[in-house]
């Protein structure tokens, strides 16, 4: 039986807050960019070890905890977010990322999933042989693309691509990738458990 705690909106305020410092190293996750990293955690049939995953959210750098109390409440509470994607994932129709809102220009609110989608493409890297196997399968592969679009087209190497420099001003196109995500991860978190 699992112990942990559920996230709530206090917890997930602190951990932002952590998260977000001035003080943390740059190399620290972000709060959306940790919840996409979770959520490919848990789509991972291969149970990766606790400390082994903390040291990619950090970035392989310390992340300056105050003290041992603030290292065991932060870690506690990445632990609570963890089991709180899992159970909306194992208990839910529907998957909610916790997407990066931003505003543009006129103040409209506008999703910006780049952030979570580096974090789930981060946390492939860590066992990237149960990853390869989706991408032998056409309607898997198709699962990530949207992911692995989001997380790339900003990289100077996507500069080639057209569909991917679409993504930065098509907003229809966006909308279309943005909508597939939810339902492309309940998928694959279906298909491995």
């Amino acid at each position: 039986m699992n112990n942990t705690a559920m996230l709530d909106e206090a917890g997930l305020v602190r951990l932002e807050e952590f998260l977000s410092a001035e003080q943390r190293p740059q190399e620290c996750m972000v709060l959306d960019e940790l919840d996409g990293f979770m959520t490919a955690l848990i789509c991972t049939p291969q149970q990766i070890p606790e400390a082994e995953w903390l040291a990619e959210v950090w970035g392989g750098v310390a992340p300056g905890f105050a003290d041992a109390a603030e290292e065991q409440e932060i870690v506690g509470l990445i632990r609570a977010l963890r089991h709180t994607i899992e159970e909306e994932l194992r208990n839910s129709d529907s998957f909610e990322p916790m997407w990066y809102v931003g505003l543009d220009d006129d103040d409209n609110e506008v999703v910006e999933p780049e952030g979570w989608c580096a974090g789930f493409m981060r946390a492939t890297q860590l066992r990237s042989e149960h990853w390869d196997r989706l991408f032998e399968s056409d309607e898997q592969y198709m699962w990530l693309a949207p992911i692995i679009a989001f997380a790339v087209y900003q990289l100077p190497e996507s500069e080639e691509d057209p569909m991917l420099a679409q993504l930065g001003t098509d907003q229809s196109l966006r909308e279309e990738f943005i909508n597939a995500i939810p339902p492309a991860v309940q998928d694959i978190y279906r298909s491995y458990t």
